[in-house]
């Protein structure tokens, strides 16, 4: 039967939620300004051991976990907020509520001992407290966006905030989100997205500054299964539907899918392309999507960040962060479904993320590599010297 051979090929399950013929626009539930967004980093020592920020509205609260009075600095860049922006805030009590902020900009926040401020301006040196801010970041047009800064690797080193951005695609932008993109100052992007999705959705509007790579992750097994779904949900044939993804299919697709996306090698020759451009000295900041912004970019995601020595664990969280920030359009899009006869719970594996699943694709690559170090160096084609200039340029050390 048809289905069934289709069925035995890899599914993107991203493409099912681009497929669907959901009438409107998808909105972000925490893509407004006034969500609530909270991110953390941690440094090593007595000195800051944790930032979180969180957002609500145009205001900022920033908090920490050390003793004594600290000053809280904010900028537009991300690099170094002490030098490049203003003092915001002086507190003892581990806060500081920030308002005023200009709201069509993305801010970072760093915040230092007050005596570690005074020693480094008395010897004219950088204060280098612990930077940090919103991963979300807040597009009107986008409901998946964030920056993959403040991770932790295994050595105690922090991935860079403001140098490497995950997302769904960014094909209306409002003029807020436009302002918001040009202030991230990006230098490259690279869109994961099949030619049909392109023509279908549009391409991504960044700044004409922005070198765009076309880096399409699909075949044609995978864009036929997408076909035979999308003609299923816009059938409304709950039958058809039962017989393609019912028994437990849906969840065997979403649970293998990543895991078959690395043992295709053109998969593993894109990803490592643009790891080699993020190893160059202006390869970032970049920002990388496809459709949804949670499959083919989540894996990506969750690649180049294990290759940068950021432990397993966050990194299934991470990929599960796409449930909260697509929960309106996911309830939106149950709820067609619904109503054209379809079960919403066929669906339902393939538009929400498991960090089992991730899991499942690393153990895959140690099935096939041994370790994940031999796969970054025979399966990405990553040799030792990329590596080492890839991490300089996305990772700086905890008290940096």
């Amino acid at each position: 039967m048809q289905t069934r051979k289709l069925l035995g090929s890899l599914l993107a399950p991203a493409l099912v939620s681009a497929a669907l013929a959901v009438p409107a626009t998808a909105v972000a539930p925490d893509g407004a300004p006034s969500a609530s967004e909270r991110s953390t980093a941690r440094t090593a020592g007595k000195r800051v051991n944790q930032v979180d920020v969180e957002q609500r509205g145009s205001g900022y609260t920033v908090t920490w976990a050390a003793p004594g009075r600290h000053k809280v600095y904010a900028s537009k860049r991300p690099g170094n907020p002490s030098k490049s922006g203003r003092l915001v805030g002086t507190s003892k009590w581990g806060a500081v509520h920030v308002k005023g902020l200009t709201a069509n900009k993305r801010w970072y926040f760093e915040v230092a001992p007050v005596k570690q401020v005074k020693r480094a301006k008395k010897k004219r040196k950088d204060v280098k407290g612990v930077i940090a801010s919103t991963h979300h970041l807040g597009l009107d047009s986008t409901s998946n966006t964030r920056d993959l800064g403040g991770f932790r690797t295994v050595d105690g080193k922090t991935v860079k905030w403001g140098v490497l951005f995950r997302g769904d695609a960014v094909t209306a932008p409002t003029a807020r989100d436009v302002k918001v993109l040009k202030g991230m100052r990006l230098t490259r992007s690279a869109d994961f997205r099949a030619d049909t999705e392109i023509a279908k959705d549009g391409a991504n509007q960044y700044d004409a500054s922005v070198k765009q790579m076309a880096v399409p992750l699909l075949d044609d097994s995978t864009t036929a299964l997408s076909d035979a779904i999308q003609a299923v949900i816009r059938d409304g044939d709950p039958a058809v539907a039962e017989e393609l993804l019912g028994d437990g299919k849906a969840e065997e697709i979403a649970a293998t899918g990543p895991a078959k996306m690395m043992r295709r090698p053109a998969v593993r020759d894109s990803f490592g392309r643009i790891l080699k451009v993020l190893a160059k000295k202006k390869g970032a900041p970049l920002i990388f999507n496809c459709t949804a912004g949670k499959d083919r970019t989540g894996v990506f995601a969750a690649v180049v960040l294990r290759v940068l020595g950021v432990p397993e664990k966050p990194l299934l969280a991470d990929y599960e962060l796409s449930n909260k920030y697509r929960a309106a359009y996911n309830d939106r899009t149950y709820q067609y479904l619904e109503s054209v006869g379809v079960d919403a719970d066929l669906l339902r594996p393939l538009m929400e993320q498991s960090g089992a699943n991730l899991a499942n694709m690393f153990r895959a690559i140690e099935e096939d590599y041994g370790t994940f170090d031999k796969f970054v160096k025979k399966g990405l084609g990553l040799d030792k010297k990329t590596v080492k200039r890839l991490k300089a340029n996305l990772l700086v050390s905890s008290m940096e």
